[in-house]
C-alpha cells in the first residue's frame, strides 16, 4: 500500500456510444443548415453535448438567432447523459407536417438502424386549414406526424413515439377551451405543452417554446415499460443514483425552478381541475406535487382516446419490441417446410411447438427486463399445412399497471 493513496483505474465506455436498442431516439430541429458543418435531411449520431457544438449548434447560435435548438440537446443529455442521440437539421422553412412529404428526409430516418423515437422541436408554426371542415394548425402538427409513422411501419420501422413541441401559439389561453388531442387519432404522437419557465422567461422569442428536448431526456433515461411521469425511474444516471426521484429540477444548473404551459400559465397557478382537464384532454405538462421538491411530467399521454390500449406511450413501446422481436425471430423461418399430419392435412404438431418454442425464447427478454408480466403464444392446429395464406399466431401480452394515484382511508381508532 505504501503511500499510494488514490488508484486511478482507466474506464473505457464513458462517452456513450452503446446505443440502447429499446431506445433509438433522433432529434428533428428546424434550424436549417449550418455552412461547412451541418447539412440539412442528414443524420449525425451525437455521443456528448460537444458533437453537437463541432456542428455548429451553440448558446451563442441560439442567442443570436433567437432559437432553443442548443437547449433541447443540452437538456436530453443532462436528463440522459449516457444516451446516444440522432440528429437531423431540417429546412429553417419545415413544419412539422411537412416531415412526411419530404423523400430526403425520411431517407435520413431509414438511415438510423432500429430508430423507434422522433423528438421534433424549432419547426415554424403550422396554419388553420379553412373549409367546411376547417384543421387547425396543432392538429395538422399531430396527424402529419402519425401519417409519418405510418409511412415507416410500411418499411417495418415501428416508431414508438413522436413528441411534438405543442407551442403556446396552437393554445388557447384557457384551458377548457384547448383542443381535445384524444379525438386526433393519432396513438403515436404526443404533445408536450410543459415549459421551464426559467427559459421561456429569457427572451419574447422563447415565450411559447414547450420542453421537447426535456421530454426526450427523460423517455430516454426510462425502460420501455416505464411512464414519462413518474416521480421515480429503475436505473437512474450515476451520478444521480443515490436520490429518491428522479425530477426535472436541477438546483445547480438552474433548471425547472420554476414550470409552466407553454401557452404562458405558471404551473403552480393551474387549478386542480385544470390539470384534470389538462389529462382527460391528453396534453403533457410539467407540475410538482405539494410538499415534495421538483418538477415532473404529467403523465405519457398519447392523441388517442382514453380507453384505447395505445392511449399511453409505454403501451406503444412494449408492443412494439415485441414486434420487432417476434419479426427477427419468424423470419428466418419464412418459406421454409411446413410438414404435414398425414391424418388430417393440418399443421403437424411439431411445426406449431416449435413456432410457439421460438416465439416464447425471443420474448423471455422483454419478461426478464420487466417490460411485461407475461406474454403468450397460440397457433391454431386447424390450418391447412398447404397454403397460400398467411399462417395465423396469436401473441398476447400481458401488462403491468402504472400507479396514477393512491386513494388512501386514514383515520383515528380506539385500538389496532
Amino acid at each position: 500500500m505504501s503511500f499510494t493513496g488514490v488508484n486511478i483505474n482507466k474506464i473505457n465506455g464513458g462517452l456513450g456510444g452503446a446505443e440502447n436498442p429499446d431506445r433509438v431516439a433522433v432529434m428533428v430541429l428546424g434550424c436549417g443548415a449550418i455552412a461547412d458543418t451541418l447539412e440539412v435531411n442528414k443524420t449525425y449520431r451525437l455521443l456528448q453535448l460537444s458533437d453537437a457544438e463541432a456542428l455548429g449548434i451553440t448558446p451563442e447560435r441560439d442567442d443570436t438567432e433567437n432559437r432553443l435548438d442548443y437547449y433541447h440537446l443540452n437538456e436530453v443529455f443532462r436528463l440522459s447523459p449516457d444516451s446516444v442521440i440522432h440528429l437531423i437539421a431540417a429546412p429553417a422553412s419545415s413544419k412539422v407536417s411537412d416531415l412526411k412529404n419530404s423523400e430526403a428526409f425520411i431517407s435520413a430516418l431509414r438511415s438510423i438502424d432500429g430508430i423507434n423515437l422522433i423528438a421534433v422541436a424549432g419547426m415554424i408554426d403550422e396554419t388553420t386549414i379553412a373549409g367546411e371542415n376547417p384543421v387547425s394548425a396543432l392538429q395538422q402538427s399531430v396527424t402529419g406526424s402519425q401519417l409519418l409513422v405510418d409511412v415507416l411501419a410500411k418499411d417495418h420501422i415501428y416508431i414508438d413515439a413522436v413528441l411534438v413541441e405543442g407551442k403556446g401559439s396552437y393554445l388557447t389561453p384557457t384551458i377548457n377551451t384547448m383542443q381535445d388531442l384524444r379525438k386526433m387519432a393519432s396513438p403515436n404522437v404526443s404533445v408536450i405543452i410543459g415549459q421551464d419557465r426559467g427559459v421561456a422567461t429569457k427572451k419574447a422569442a422563447y415565450k411559447q417554446h414547450a420542453s421537447v428536448g426535456s421530454a426526450l431526456g427523460m423517455l430516454l433515461a426510462r425502460a420501455v415499460h416505464e411512464n414519462l411521469g413518474s416521480v421515480d425511474i429503475e436505473v437512474k444516471p450515476s451520478a444521480r443514483a443515490g436520490e429518491i426521484s428522479y425530477p426535472l429540477t436541477d438546483v445547480r444548473r438552474q433548471r425547472f425552478i420554476s414550470a409552466g404551459l407553454s401557452n404562458g400559465k405558471n404551473s403552480n397557478e393551474l387549478s386542480v381541475a385544470e390539470k384534470g382537464q389538462l389529462d382527460t384532454l391528453g396534453y403533457i405538462f410539467v407540475g410538482s406535487f405539494v410538499g415534495f421538491a421538483g418538477f415532473y411530467f404529467s403523465n405519457s399521454h398519447t392523441c388517442e382516446t382514453q380507453d384505447s390500449d395505445y392511449a399511453f406511450i409505454e403501451r406503444n413501446c412494449i408492443w412494439n419490441k415485441a414486434a420487432r422481436i417476434i419479426r427477427q425471430t419468424l423470419i428466418p423461418r419464412v418459406r421454409s417446410k411446413v410438414e404435414a399430419d398425414p391424418a388430417t392435412g393440418y399443421i403437424r404438431g411439431t411445426t406449431i411447438d416449435d413456432w410457439n418454442a421460438r416465439v416464447r425464447r425471443a420474448t423471455e427478454v422483454m419478461l426478464i427486463a420487466g417490460n411485461c408480466a407475461e406474454i403468450s403464444t397460440y397457433i391454431n392446429p386447424n390450418q391447412a399445412a398447404v397454403s397460400t395464406s398467411p399462417f395465423k399466431i396469436a401473441v398476447s401480452i400481458v401488462a403491468d399497471g402504472i400507479v396514477h394515484e393512491f386513494d388512501i382511508d386514514l383515520g383515528f381508532t380506539n385500538r389496532i
